[in-house]
Parts: C-alpha cells; structure tokens; sequence
C-alpha cells in the first residue's frame, strides 16, 4: 500500500509527532511505500520528500499588521494546496494518514485530498477538531466553555493565549470549518489513542461512527529490560502550563533530598518561568532536548517517572516509554492517563494539581525499592502485553481497510 503521512512538524516537538515518526517507522516494517508531507524548518530530519514542504510561518511573534495580512493563509494555504498537489502527482497514495495539520497546513490540504477521492483517516492528539482552544485549558485549569460548537464563547473568555485577537481569530478559523465541514465531512475516520478522547470528541458533536479507538504502542524491544534502581525521578516531554510543572517543581521543594531531572523543550518563556521557580533548587536539573538514544538511556537510570498534567491528556506515550524501561510512573489522575496507569500495580494516580498527594505518592514509590522493582516489573509486562507494534499495525490496517472501502 502506498500512504501518505502529515504532519505539520518533520521533527520531535512532541508526543503527536513521536507517534507520527514511529507508525511511519511500522508501515515501513511491513514493506509499505511511505511518503511524508510536512512543513520547513531547521530542525527537521533529513527526508527526499522535503521538495514538497511548505514554508512555514507562525503568529507568535508577529506584529499586528503582520497578524491581519498572514491571517487568509492561517485558514486556507494555497502554498499547501499547490504543494500536496504536486506531491499527489508524484507519489499517487492509496490513502493519507493526518497527525496534526493546522495552522500550518490547514484543511486547504482536505480539499485537495476530497477531489482525487483519497481515502483519509486522522489520528486525534488533541482537541483542535472541536474548540478554538486545542488543549481545552487556560488560565491554570480546565476550560469546556465552547461545548459544544460555541466556539464564540472562546473570544470573549480569551481562551487562546491570553488574547482577545488570537482567540477571535480561532473562533473565526473554527465557524468557517464548521460551516464549511472541511475537518469534520473530508475525514473518513477519527483515530482516538484513549477512550476518554473518543468519548469527548462525541460529547463535542463528532460523529461516534467516524471515531475509531486505537492506543498507541512501543517498541519495547528498544528500551533496557534490566531494572536499575535509579539516583532521580524523572519528568520528560513538552515544557508546557497544561502539563503541570509547576506544581511538581512547589512539591520537589518539599523533597530537598530527592533529584528531579527535566527533559524536553518548550516557548522560551515558559522555560524561563519554570528555571525561575526552580532557581536553587539543588535537586532540580534541566536537561534540555535529548534524541532518542540519550532519553532511553536517561529513562533508565531515573527510579521512576512522573506525568502532572493537569489537561485532558489524550494518551500520555511517555508512559509507555517509561513502561518498557521498567520504569513505574506516577501521573495525574485525568484525561486518558488511567487507561494505561493501574493504580497500585504499574504506577500510582494522584489528583491533579494536589501537591499534599503528590508528595505522599513521590515519597511512597522513592522509598521502597522493593514496591518500585515489582511495579516496573509490572509495567513492562502490561506494555508488551497489550500495547506491542504488531497489534497496533494489525488494527491500523483494519481502519485503513475501512477508510477505502469507503471509496470504492
């Protein structure tokens, strides 16, 4: 089968493009012919497909004037339409796969796809498809206030950045998808990694026959299996307010005595927020990006992991990860995260932003070696078990199977 894989980064920004990098990986495996759109930038990978990325732009640091004459194209890229057609005359899919596409891509992309009647499935990371407000947070909690379809809401409560523009310009993106039903009508099937995200997605107007569960998976052949003990926990990811570092950071105050490591990347802002609070705290270091060899090596010499989120996690792969290795992981109570983490066998749940129970939790697991060793035995087990690459590639081919049958 020739597929096409879409994602608007061509390198690691997050768990969205880990599983992106790693199912192409997996299709590759079975000898399919995989072609890759995406946009430009430093620091993608090296790839012979880069001729047909787009050139890619961001509001973040634009100015007003900037804002309003780039704004056609934060709704409709003719840069991106043009682009994946050419790519769609060379390559000619039997099927695209969609990871994350807006803003940089947009829907224009559907459009192209939707008049040469290719089949077209997309797996959901996050909650884009249904508000203005991708992660469904702000201002330091959840936020549902456009449930459902009330994307008018998003403006006046300044649910994207803090900002009565960027928030107007998202109701306007959202209104005109909706209305047009470019994200909701053009994709065949809605791949949810959780079942807590399959059932948001209904709870947001999605058609629940269009939404196809499927978790993610782990190489776990790729990950050591001998446990060590560890000298730190260890939290890594994307640097982020949703993923609740800043209460883990309050709660390593209390444990002077117990090493923290960070790893991963986030907007120059918010890390600088997050050293400041950190500032002489002995037992906290920043590690910064890692590939994947040096996090693997990171994941195993820690004791155990740690997830504070305190969004609707989708799925949570570093989980997974952190299961191969044999890691236990104690993670925030919320979103997808209880569908992987058993509560007492390969991890403990806390309730979110309550630092009282993450302290007790951290202090709990750091403590008992014993407990620690049998819940990393425990997690490796559950993850070959249940989330190994051949089942997923087995279930990915079934919806792929459906999504063209759709066209026939």
């Amino acid at each position: 089968m020739k597929i096409l894989q879409i994602n608007k980064f061509y390198h690691i920004h997050g768990g969205t493009d880990r599983y992106f990098f790693e199912v192409s990986k997996l299709l590759k495996k079975h000898n399919h012919k995989v072609a890759f759109f995406s946009t430009e930038d430093k620091k993608n990978n090296k790839t012979k497909w880069s001729k047909f990325f787009v050139e890619n732009f961001s509001f973040d640091k634009t100015n007003i004037n900037n804002f309003f004459r780039l704004f056609p194209n934060y709704i409709f890229s003719l840069s991106a339409y043009n682009k994946i057609n050419q790519l769609l005359d060379y390559f000619q899919p039997d099927l695209v796969h969609l990871h994350s596409i807006y803003h940089h891509l947009t829907p224009s992309i559907l459009i192209a796809l939707k008049n040469r009647n290719i089949p077209i499935v997309q797996t959901v990371e996050d909650y884009h498809l249904v508000s203005p407000n991708y992660n469904l947070f702000h201002d330091g909690g959840i936020c549902e206030i456009t449930k459902p379809n009330k994307f008018h809401k998003s403006a006046f409560h300044k649910c994207v950045k803090g900002s009565y523009l960027y928030s107007f310009a998202e109701v306007v993106e959202k209104y005109i998808y909706y209305i047009l039903g470019w994200e909701r009508n053009y994709v065949d099937y809605f791949i949810a990694p959780s079942l807590f995200t399959k059932y948001k997605l209904v709870e947001y107007d999605i058609d629940s026959n269009k939404i196809i569960y499927l978790p993610h998976f782990v190489e776990d052949t790729r990950y050591a299996i001998e446990y060590s003990k560890g000298n730190y926990i260890l939290y890594f990811g994307r640097l982020s307010p949703e993923k609740g570092l800043e209460y883990l950071i309050e709660t390593m105050k209390r444990l002077p005595k117990i090493n923290l490591r960070i790893v991963g990347t986030g907007e120059e802002d918010y890390e600088a927020k997050l050293k400041k609070l950190s500032y002489n705290q002995k037992n906290i270091r920043y590690y910064g990006y890692k590939n994947n060899n040096e996090l693997r090596r990171i994941i195993s010499g820690s004791r155990f992991t740690i997830l504070p989120s305190v969004w609707y996690e989708v799925f949570g792969l570093s989980i997974l990860e952190s299961f191969a290795s044999r890691k236990p992981v104690i993670a925030s109570n919320i979103g997808g995260i209880p569908e992987t983490i058993k509560h007492g066998y390969n991890g403990f749940l806390f309730e979110p932003q309550n630092m009282d129970d993450l302290t007790n939790k951290i202090n709990l697991l750091w403590s008992n070696l014993k407990l620690c060793k049998a819940m990393g035995s425990n997690a490796r087990e559950y993850v070959e078990r249940n989330f190994g690459p051949e089942k997923h590639y087995e279930k990915l081919m079934e919806i792929y199977r459906l999504a063209i049958k759709k066209h026939k």
